[in-house]
């Protein structure tokens, strides 16, 4: 079973879509009371009664890397994929080749550190 998002602009609802659905249309709204609000609300935008705009607000790099920084599972899915890509010879495209490079650093051995020393 999937989920899409609903069709009504402003619904952070989803809709289940089973993997074998039966005949008829495929489903567009969350609910019935979502299919009536987006016929009232298309309604009043061409009566110029309201302005309907969306906007689609992509989150921040740096919020998905947080997200995957603190999922042990996220770490070690991306973690794994660079490993087959770079197995793959696919981080050879000069774009990845900072990856490639930070991998390469991530592989080397480090030093040893000298013993801290007590004064």
């Amino acid at each position: 079973m999937k989920t899409v998002p609903c069709a009504r602009p402003g619904c952070a609802d989803q809709i289940f879509i089973p993997d074998h659905p039966g005949p008829g249309r495929p489903r567009k709204w969350c609910s019935d009371a979502c299919r009536r609000r987006a016929f009232e609300e298309r309604r009043a935008a061409e009566a110029g009664a309201i302005a309907v705009r969306v906007v689609m607000v992509e989150p921040a790099l740096d919020d998905h890397v947080a997200a995957v920084l603190s999922s042990p599972a996220a770490c070690r899915r991306v973690l794994r994929q660079i490993g087959d890509w770079s197995a793959a010879g696919k981080l050879l495209d000069a774009k990845w080749s900072s990856v490639a490079d930070e991998l390469a650093r991530l592989r080397r051995p480090e030093a040893p550190r000298p013993p801290d020393r007590l004064r």
